[in-house]
């Protein structure tokens, strides 16, 4: 639970330091992408730690499962989507493709809060309640959950089709301004 606190915290001031001090907006999703690679191998690493230990005491209990991996997983994969988008942002930035910076970074606010609403909240929620296993057993509270949840994910989607299309509009209009 500490740890995905301190994800979050980590998540929102780095990217918010680098923002105050008006670096570029490739500069941005290279730091995101760190604190999730970061906070993905810690993930990785405790959850192997645990298992060890586990797996010692008790050699029946089964190694690897969905919910074990998920946090982890999770991380690394937005981590590595980050650094993807990092790399095409700085691509854009030194060749001079990079059209509208401000709306860069508007659109990365959008998608890494929608990120982090969408998996770091459930993981913060799942540490104060047990979710329920079956459908029936969901309470009326969860409703409130679910919906912060789906609002994040579609906030991220369209942030993420938004930095699609603008990599697409700016080498549309840099090859014929060229």
């Amino acid at each position: 639970m500490a740890h995905t606190v301190l994800f979050v915290a980590c998540a929102i001031l780095a990217p918010l330091f680098a923002h105050i001090r008006q670096w570029p907006p490739a500069a941005l999703f290279a730091i995101a992408a760190l604190v999730y690679a970061i906070f993905g191998g810690i993930s990785f690493a405790n959850v192997q730690f645990i298992l060890s230990n586990i797996q010692e005491a008790e050699p029946q209990v089964p190694r690897d499962t969905y919910y074990v991996v998920n946090p982890g997983h999770v991380s690394m994969s937005l981590g590595i989507i980050m650094a993807i988008v990092a790399a095409v942002t700085w691509l854009q930035t030194r060749l001079g493709a990079m059209l509208y910076p401000r709306i860069t970074k508007t659109l990365f606010w959008i998608l890494h809060l929608g990120l982090l609403g969408a998996s770091s909240f459930s993981v913060i929620l799942t540490a104060f309640i047990t979710p329920p296993r079956r459908y029936i057993e969901y309470s009326e509270y969860l409703e409130a959950f679910n919906l912060v949840s789906t609002w994040a994910s579609i906030a991220s989607t369209i942030a993420g089709l938004g930095l699609i299309c603008m990599l697409i509009w700016s080498v549309i209009f840099r090859r014929n301004a060229a």
